[in-house]
């Protein structure tokens, strides 16, 4: 699943009124770089989205695919960040980082973790909220498989 949004750059490179050769410059690329992530042929890696964010002046996030909300997992790959880099970030173990983003634990600190994603305590819900739901559908489907291989009805 691809976070990165190509003609989000774009946008914001033009807004910005930079030719591709200047937002390559600023941001320490090459232009062809810049055109494959402008015309969605790769995701760029997160020290390639960090640079291009920092060159046009904006946070991160606002590289991402718009109109979709994202995953805690996404959010942290946009941030460049190892489970391991996120625990330590958040005073966890890698475990319960992993559990956490596929919804399969709660936290008592909501805040904390929320400002290590660099997102709103509401953001970090909803993406809490869509691992849950993710692994809700997931379990549903997983029951209903059985009972068709078992060849109940209900």
């Amino acid at each position: 699943m691809s976070a990165y949004d190509g003609s989000r750059v774009r946008d914001l490179r033009l807004k910005a009124g930079l030719r591709i050769d200047d937002l390559a410059a600023a941001a320490g690329i090459s232009a062809n770089t810049v055109r494959s992530v402008e015309k969605g042929r790769h995701q760029p890696q997160p020290r390639v989205a960090q640079a291009l964010a920092r060159a046009l002046g904006v946070p991160l996030r606002e590289l991402a695919r718009n109109g979709r909300n994202l995953s805690l997992h996404e959010v942290r790959g946009l941030l460049g960040l190892t489970q391991a880099e996120m625990a330590a970030r958040v005073g966890a173990s890698r475990q319960r980082v992993s559990q956490v983003e596929r919804g399969a634990a709660t936290v008592r600190s909501p805040h904390a973790w929320a400002t290590a994603y660099g997102l709103t305590p509401d953001q970090w819900t909803r993406a809490l909220e869509q691992a849950r739901d993710l692994v809700r559908r997931t379990v549903r489907t997983q029951i209903r498989q059985r009972r068709t291989k078992r060849g109940d009805t209900a």
